[in-house]
């Protein structure tokens, strides 16, 4: 009965994840009906054609998979730290994926340099793979063991990144609207020279989580417990930094800096599903479908608020994620 149950909400959540993924496709400051998708399919030359191929379509494949990916990054930190109210954004990466982006911009690097990759991109991804292994090393060189070390290493290089940042475009105040708005996060202008990017490391950073699930179960008791049953707890901590710093980095890659979707789709899964399906191997993949949903209907009504104008879907998010972060504090002080 309860695997059916399990079969029975899932199958309802990847039918709203289609619904989803068809109104981002449909809804915006041009809405498309059933006649115009049917004149996109039928007539490349047309209007609609290039509004659902060129626009629409890689918009809401890239919503999909950044979703997907900070949600499940989230999952991961939340098992491996313990903490409910950890996040990919914690331990410094997406601030470090701003400061590349940021340099990029600011330093006109031309995109000669990488060919068909917008240099934001490219120094955006060094960037947060750059701030994950200064994390490891530096948490790693204090003798942090735990992943509270780890975490405070995190949020105070995160607070350096964020204020190399704003010293940069201070000096730089023409960029200043086009790297804000990318540093609050939005698909805007994106296309399937980002989808074709992200695509690889999205999907080997997904594995890799997945490789991980089966030992962050080992991890609930505590890491000098999962010592005493034989989890190498160093080896998963880097394999944990690893996969979540390339899955946030293609995420800051497809649409800016993004917050709190990995921090609410964990959690939604655990509230809907309960406790007793939400170990490793089950909460991740389950909060990659939550996220994705999370992210396209964010894109999708921040494109219908004001439009034909359109708002950051990370300001969406965060609208959502500020008073859930803080109704999680209040629920985990009255279980104390």
């Amino acid at each position: 009965m309860k695997n059916r149950f399990f079969a029975v909400k899932t199958a309802v959540a990847i039918f709203v994840l289609l619904a989803a993924f068809c109104a981002s496709v449909a809804f915006g400051a041009q809405s498309l009906s059933a006649a115009d998708m049917r004149s996109a399919f039928t007539d490349s030359s047309s209007f609609f054609h290039i509004i659902l191929f060129s626009l629409r379509l890689p918009r809401s494949i890239l919503a999909l998979f950044t979703g997907a990916l900070l949600a499940s990054s989230g999952a991961c930190f939340q098992l491996f730290f313990r903490n409910a109210l950890a996040e990919p954004g914690i331990i410094g990466i997406s601030s470090g994926a701003t400061l590349g982006a940021v340099i990029a911009q600011t330093a006109g690097v031309s995109a000669v340099l990488f060919g068909a990759v917008a240099p934001v991109n490219m120094l955006a991804f060094v960037g947060a793979i750059a701030a994950g292994a200064v994390v490891t090393l530096i948490s790693g060189k204090a003798g942090g063991r735990s992943g509270v070390t780890l975490l405070l290493c995190g949020t105070a290089l995160g607070t350096l990144y964020a204020s190399v940042s704003s010293v940069i475009l201070l000096t730089k105040s023409r960029e200043l609207h086009g790297i804000y708005t990318w540093i609050l996060g939005s698909f805007n202008g994106r296309g399937w020279t980002e989808v074709r990017f992200i695509a690889l490391p999205a999907a080997l950073s997904f594995i890799l989580m997945l490789i991980c699930a089966s030992r962050l179960d080992i991890m609930t008791g505590g890491e000098q417990t999962a010592m005493s049953l034989g989890l190498e707890v160093a080896h998963l901590r880097i394999l944990v930094l690893v996969s979540g710093s390339l899955a946030v980095s293609a995420a800051v890659c497809a649409g800016g800096t993004i917050q709190f979707v990995g921090l609410i789709a964990p959690h939604i899964v655990r509230k809907v599903y309960g406790e007793i399906y939400t170990k490793a191997v089950r909460l991740i993949p389950l909060s990659a479908l939550f996220g994705a949903i999370l992210l396209l209907l964010s894109d999708t009504a921040a494109r219908l608020v004001i439009a034909p104008s359109e708002l950051p879907a990370g300001l969406i998010t965060s609208l959502l994620g500020a008073p859930f972060f803080i109704s999680l504090i209040f629920t985990g002080e009255k279980r104390r």
